[in-house]
């Protein structure tokens, strides 16, 4: 790994996926997230996108830091080439996985989304 030295302090080098938008489809529909640091949280924003018919979601985030699950949130319905967007927050600095689950019990997922 990587670190910066600064005045004589090592800092950790931020990982290669930092602040990167990460994106994970399957024919049916399409997941983008990306985190930003915002104030004392770290903004999680999604994107997803309908590919195929019409789908109802909801998406939640996987902690990777501390294993804590986040409530589940509604995206859709959405039809064809819609698109569902929104933010969850979690713990400043920390990384997630960004988990979207189907009604009909597939899921879709992205990671690392790191700020």
């Amino acid at each position: 790994m990587l670190a910066f030295v600064i005045l004589g302090v090592a800092l950790p080098a931020a990982p290669a996926h930092a602040g990167a938008t990460v994106c994970a489809q399957d024919g049916v529909a399409r997941l983008c997230a990306t985190a930003q640091e915002v104030q004392d949280v770290t903004g999680i924003n999604y994107d997803v996108t309908q590919q195929d018919g019409l789908g109802s979601y909801q998406i939640h985030y996987v902690d990777l830091n501390s294993g804590f699950t986040s409530l589940p949130q509604n995206v859709g319905p959405l039809q064809y080439q819609q698109h569902g967007f929104g933010t969850l927050f979690g713990d400043l600095g920390h990384c997630f996985r960004v988990v979207l689950t189907s009604e009909a019990g597939t899921s879709l997922d992205v990671e690392p989304v790191c700020p």
